[in-house]
């Protein structure tokens, strides 16, 4: 947990370093990838290199090209435009109660047990809400509850996708601040979801930009609720919850 600690002015310089050479490549199920630039083709597969480094590939024939291109075109640094035919007021996140510890230090003491151990496997969901999205995809109506959610709260990086039939959420969190903020709005985005009828449960996997683990987490419906209500504090659902 030693990222934590890093003084500011490193932290500021790789934030910077990113947002420098930050490209994003849009996938046709929606996903957003965070790439250092442009991808290669080989064959049928798309040659990547992620933000942190690490060089992964995918079917060339998942990617949006128009999209990819369209984003890059109107976005710069990874912040999106949106044309508005009029000014509106935009409602800031809920503040967060910031913690006098070290993320580590919360972690520690961790207790057993949580706020209720989640299903193995895919979340359960029947009617219209299990055929709102093919298998292998991510439900339209929680992608679009997310990217809402996210926007408004000015969470920029990050992308959906479907894991083996479970919902994952992949955000870059460089401070025990950030991970709490992508907590609170993941929990948001999942009861608007539910409330439009597609409940999921949702794994969250966070990291630093240069790749650091900064905690992995699945949240339930019934948990979202207890955090978007505040029933709970992000603090605690943090600490009984997570997975390193």
């Amino acid at each position: 947990m030693s990222f934590w600690r890093a003084g500011l002015a490193a932290l500021t310089l790789l934030l910077f370093a990113s947002a420098a050479f930050a490209y994003v490549i849009k996938l046709k199920d929606g996903s957003l990838v965070f790439a250092r630039s442009t991808y290669t083709v080989k064959g049928k597969r798309a040659i990547i290199t992620l933000e942190n480094g690490t060089i992964t590939q995918i079917d060339l024939d998942k990617i949006d090209v128009a999209g990819t291109e369209k984003y890059n075109r109107e976005n710069f640094g990874n912040v999106i435009s949106i044309d508005a035919p009029e000014e509106k007021p935009k409602q800031l996140p809920t503040p967060i109660p910031r913690s006098t510890q070290p993320l580590g230090d919360l972690v520690r003491p961790r207790q057993t047990g949580g706020l209720g151990v989640p299903t193995p496997g895919p979340a359960a969901a029947t009617g219209a809400a299990s055929a709102a999205a093919p298998r292998g995809s991510v439900d339209p109506a929680v992608q679009a509850a997310f990217s809402r959610v996210f926007e408004e709260t000015s969470i920029a990086r990050y992308r959906m996708s479907n894991e083996r039939g479970k919902t994952r959420l992949s955000a870059t969190a460089n401070s025990e601040q950030e991970v709490f903020n992508v907590l609170v709005a993941s929990a948001r985005a999942i009861v608007e979801a539910a409330n439009r009828g597609h409940p999921a449960t949702v794994e969250i996997v966070m990291t630093t930009a240069p790749g650091e683990p900064a905690g992995t987490l699945e949240m339930t419906l019934e948990q979202a609720k207890l955090l978007a209500s505040r029933a709970t504090t992000v603090q605690d659902y943090f600490v009984k919850n997570v997975i390193f």
